[in-house]
């Protein structure tokens, strides 16, 4: 593999983690490495992006705002968009955010900026007309959100009408919602007493309390708001920094950040270096500093990309860590087989959390640490659910100490285990730890999201010898169900009327939820497409299939070798014969004259709808799509700002066009 290959392989790798990561975070409000390691991997990403270019598409993470949008609320769309924050992490970061800015401003002296808790919450959008509460909603994928006007009516910090004078006609805010700590202990408190899960942490509790469908649930577990950031505003008043603009919000009877500075570099270093050390006693948590600057026209010069303001920067904490003991090593079997050392604690409270067990990823992170049972070891968390074991302190190993024995066979079925480069795997089709993970990745919200189908329910229908295999899935009934504990009339109805609804699945998903290896959403949908049938599919060769286009051998062989399987063919069979359908992916091409092989690219924030439905768009009418501006580029489609690709295309004579523009050709115009 030469090595732009390699480095194709490892950024797509990087692709594939961070939306899994975004998605958990996002959607799920179930984070799966700690804030640290995110960064990290994003880090990466747009180190990548900024030595090879070429790499980058459009709907890479680095250009992504928050997570995707759930149908459980009505979607409403920001105005303007609603922008995440860039991060910096040292004061070399620093160094370079405020050279970026004085460039963008043509200045040499110092800028002035504002400072402020970076607070760990829920972003929200909050819209006042005449003076009026009308609606509060999620930050979602930055272009909309979920309507939650309902619950954040609830907050007991949040207006439901201004006060004072020149209140504004119309008034957008951006905010964070976020639970204190007493309030985190008392839910946790309740939970465990009717033998619920407990929440991970304040962030979690806060947005899942948040977007529960009764506001009265919501109403009962005491969340703040705090708002930072006007999106937009009708009003005669004149304001020209963020410090007049934060004092008349707070006039305005608006719950704005309660510490707050205002300064140079020097007072940006005094302002982190102090809350990094005492933020112990805030009753809230913060994860980093915000820095702003100060005056808003500068921040109209420097604008924005299509993600984040140039203006604004996230100084980010770094991650919280604990020394404490190492008293075993269990061994996991997920549902591809490989098995993940999982390391037991010393218990040890880590900003406000017990730690009890760390991941240790893989058999050459054991081997990198040199660990051994019963070290003194360095646990690294920043408000995950999966701590990290990232050092050992070999200076205080006690004589007692031994090695860790990596399993020979399953932990499982007894399975002898084969050795994968940094991993080892069970290869046993029977092994039960396999079967159950299967089962309970198939009706994920990552796969076939069957509501009200959790994993507990999985392992309870496994028990009662219900669940075989996912085809399973299909033919289980409403008695079934009734026989179990703890199992109503109502929610059994639920739980028939979720499998009944995914007995039509498009191919695409129905590739995503079997749980191939090496083929996640982005692979599934380009296979799904080129291929368009399952029976198609099932005719192809490995070598048919490395002709698709981002399909390498890994895939092939993996898709070759899972369909001409007979347990697979007899498990699709089965689920054909329980009444699935699995729909062909049927791209019709709709040809309209003024698109058929034109090339077109697309740049900024699309208003009335996602990039990757444009994209289909044009697509289906003929043309084509490239993620990269050129001379072959026949229409450049800018949304709201467009950036680089808007500036290239101006050098190169390409017709820019705007989103209206393109409504029109396509026959879509308002």
């Amino acid at each position: 593999m030469n090595a732009i290959n390699s480095i194709k392989k490892r950024y797509d790798e990087l692709v594939s983690l961070i939306e899994k990561y975004n998605y958990n975070y996002y959607n799920l409000n179930k984070p799966l490495v700690d804030d640290a390691d995110y960064d990290a991997l994003m880090l990466e990403l747009l180190d990548i992006e900024r030595k090879y270019p070429s790499l980058k598409t459009e709907d890479s993470p680095s250009q992504k705002v928050g997570g995707e949008i759930t149908n459980t609320f009505t979607e409403v769309k920001h105005s303007p968009p609603m922008l995440s924050l860039d991060n910096i992490f040292s004061e070399g970061d620093l160094y370079d955010f405020d050279r970026r800015c004085k460039k963008g401003l043509g200045e040499n002296d110092d800028i002035l900026y504002s400072m402020e808790l970076k607070f760990d919450g829920l972003a929200v959008a909050v819209l006042f007309e005449n003076g009026r509460y009308i609606q509060g909603s999620t930050r979602g994928n930055g272009i909309a959100g979920e309507d939650i006007s309902a619950n954040i009516a609830t907050l007991r910090s949040m207006p439901m009408s201004l006060s004072g004078d020149s209140v504004p006609t119309h008034l957008t805010l951006r905010g964070e919602v976020f639970m204190r700590h007493g309030e985190f202990d008392r839910l946790n408190k309740m939970r465990e007493e009717n033998e619920e899960s407990p929440f991970a942490n304040p962030r979690n509790a806060a947005a899942g309390s948040l977007r529960q469908l009764d506001p009265k649930v919501t109403e009962e577990r005491a969340l703040d708001i705090v708002i930072y950031q006007v999106g937009s505003m009708e009003s005669n008043l004149s304001i020209s920094n963020n410090q007049d603009m934060l004092n008349y919000l707070k006039k305005l009877g608006l719950p704005v950040p309660e510490y707050i500075d205002f300064g140079s570099l020097e007072d940006i270093k005094e302002f982190y270096q102090y809350w990094m050390e005492n933020r112990h006693i805030l009753d809230y948590d913060i994860d980093g500093v915000v820095i702003k600057v100060n005056d808003l026209m500068s921040r109209d010069i420097l604008g924005m990309t299509s993600k984040a303001p140039r203006w604004a920067t996230a100084w980010k904490f770094p991650a919280k860590e604990a020394i404490t003991t190492l008293r075993s090593v269990d061994f996991q079997v997920g549902r591809t087989g490989v098995v993940t050392p999982v390391a037991n604690l010393d218990p040890i409270n880590i900003g406000g959390v017990l730690v009890k067990r760390a991941s240790l990823h893989n058999l050459n992170e054991i081997k990198r640490l040199g660990i051994m049972i019963g070290d003194s070891i360095k646990v690294k968390r920043a408000g995950d659910v999966i701590p990290k074991l990232v050092d050992v302190i070999t200076e205080k190993r006690p004589e007692s100490v031994y090695s860790i024995v990596i399993p020979k066979k399953c932990p499982s079925c007894g399975s002898l285990l084969r050795r994968e480069e940094v991993y080892i795997r069970c290869l046993n089709p029977e092994c039960e730890s396999k079967r159950m993970e299967t089962l309970k990745y198939f009706i994920s919200k990552e796969a076939m999201d069957i509501e009200y189908m959790g994993p507990e329910l999985i392992v309870r229908l496994r028990r009662a010898g219900k669940l075989n295999s996912i085809s399973d899935i299909f033919k289980i009934t409403k008695e079934d169900l009734l026989q179990l504990d703890r199992m109503g009339d109502k929610l059994a109805d639920k739980i028939i009327e979720s499998i009944d609804s995914r007995r039509s699945i498009p191919l695409s998903r129905f590739l995503r939820s079997l749980g191939i290896r090496n083929v996640g959403d982005h692979i599934a949908k380009i296979i799904a497409r080129s291929v368009t049938s399952l029976e198609n599919l099932y005719n192809m060769q490995i070598e048919d299939l490395k002709e698709i286009y981002e399909v390498g051998s890994e895939v092939a062989e993996s898709v070759y070798s899972f369909f001409h399987n007979s347990e697979t063919k007899a498990i699709i069979d089965e689920m054909k014969n329980a009444g699935v359908t699995i729909e062909n992916e049927v791209y019709k091409n709709e040809g309209k004259d003024n698109i058929i092989e034109k090339i077109f690219v697309f740049t900024g924030a699309l208003q009335n709808f996602s990039r990757k439905e444009a994209e289909d768009m044009v697509e289906r009418y003929g043309g084509k799509v490239s993620s990269s501006v050129s001379k072959k580029t026949d229409y450049l489609v800018a949304g709201f700002s467009g950036g680089a690709k808007l500036e290239k295309a101006g050098k190169l004579g390409v017709n820019i066009i705007s989103e209206d523009e393109f409504l029109t050709m396509i026959g879509k115009a308002k």
